[in-house]
């Protein structure tokens, strides 16, 4: 059975001083099925390369992802990945979390995505600097549609891994 799958992918680029990262969505029936997909969207040197963290979303908020040949019809809920950016101020660097929301349109779904913002991420007496780096519709992946159905689905499964994929 076909799943998604929302994949961190690390690895080097010849341009970049340190390791640089990526989001590829693929699908599979288990996650090994995506390792062609994910080495064929990578846009650095293919030596190295390893997933970090991946997810396995069956569906979300009371509603089932199903794959189709056919468009979804107009006004139907959609499904986004927002990418939430911050910062700590005890850490150096831009901290990250990656959220699949279901929402209408892009706008909705960052403001869905901006509920889900850690408040560790907010600077005592400062305004937290904090915003939606990306928002990603997730309608059309490796050749399907995704439908969102209400219905029961599984929980969102993640791990934080070292996947080696060269």
């Amino acid at each position: 059975m076909k799943q998604l799958f929302i994949v961190l992918l690390g690895g080097k680029h010849p341009r970049a001083s340190i390791e640089v990262h990526d989001i590829v969505i693929a699908t599979g029936a288990c996650l090994a099925d995506t390792h062609e997909q994910l080495r064929q969207h990578w846009f650095g040197s293919p030596q190295g390369l390893h997933i970090d963290a991946w997810m396995q979303v069956d569906g979300i908020d009371g509603y089932r992802l199903e794959f189709s040949d056919s468009l979804p019809a107009a006004g139907e809920p959609k499904l986004f990945l927002i990418n939430l950016g911050g910062y700590l101020p005890e850490e150096f660097g831009e901290s990250h979390r990656y959220l699949p929301v279901v929402a209408r349109d892009a706008a909705e779904a960052k403001r869905r995505g901006k509920q889900q913002i850690p408040q560790l991420w907010a600077k005592p007496h400062t305004d937290a600097i904090i915003d939606v780096d990306d928002c990603l519709p997730l309608d059309y992946v490796n050749g399907s549609h995704i439908h969102l159905t209400p219905g029961p689905h599984r929980p969102i499964h993640f791990e934080n891994d070292y996947i080696l994929l060269d």
